[in-house]
């Protein structure tokens, strides 16, 4: 499959196959939005809406836009961008109450949302929050702040903690080395790199009250 890759702070980061994927990296949170375009028919899926999402020129027509979480770095453009187009927003069943507008689209586990030629497969992540999703597009990940490089998000207490890394273990870390992630804040990471980090942590150990900022290498 075609891919190739500019890893550029804002704008188109790769093809792949019949999609583009371009990111935009706003507001103070420096939040990475994504947008997902099928090729054939020249529009796309928005994935995180932070602060000036609505001022942003996308590639394509959107066709909805995903949140990956309802915290507010990820969503201070909401009501913004839902005003000026009217775009349909999806979010994972347990956010939906924690939304500022009502979703047209609700989320459970394994679901598929197709844009033109491209599917994307929705993975309930719970841990950095009770309704956290992935999307898993061909090759690569949107995974919101459930992993970023070396480390997973941030939680808010040790059980939330344990649910992260269950949702990893089984969920994400099951998936191919060679897959691309892309985060919600930072640079891209691959499965493999991170699995491999984990396993280190893993075999190091770590207290049973651990939580929130955590990083595989501490």
């Amino acid at each position: 499959m075609e891919m190739k890759a500019m890893l550029l702070k804002s704008g188109v980061l790769l093809t792949l196959g019949d999609a583009v994927v371009a990111r935009y990296t706003l507001g103070p949170y420096a939040v990475n939005a994504y947008e997902v375009v099928c090729r054939k028919i020249g529009q796309g899926l928005l994935i995180d809406a932070p602060q000036g999402i609505d001022t942003v020129r996308f590639q394509g027509p959107l066709q909805a836009l995903v949140l990956t979480h309802t915290h507010e770095d990820h969503t201070q453009g909401l009501k913004n961008l839902v005003e000026r187009t009217g775009i349909p927003v999806g979010v994972q069943l347990l956010e939906a109450p924690r939304l500022p507008v009502k979703p047209a689209l609700v989320f459970e586990e394994d679901q598929e949302l197709s844009v033109g030629a491209l599917t994307l497969r929705v993975i309930h992540t719970p841990g950095h929050t009770p309704g956290s999703l992935c999307l898993l597009l061909h090759n690569v990940l949107f995974s919101g702040d459930t992993l970023f490089p070396n480390g997973p998000g941030r939680t808010e207490s040790p059980d939330a903690f344990r649910r992260i890394l269950e949702s990893l273990t089984r969920k994400i870390f099951t998936l191919p080395d060679t897959v691309l992630v892309f985060p919600g804040h930072g640079p891209p990471t691959n499965v493999g790199y991170e699995r491999m980090a984990f396993e280190g942590f893993l075999r190091r150990g770590y207290p049973d009250n651990l939580y929130g900022d955590v990083v595989w290498s501490r």
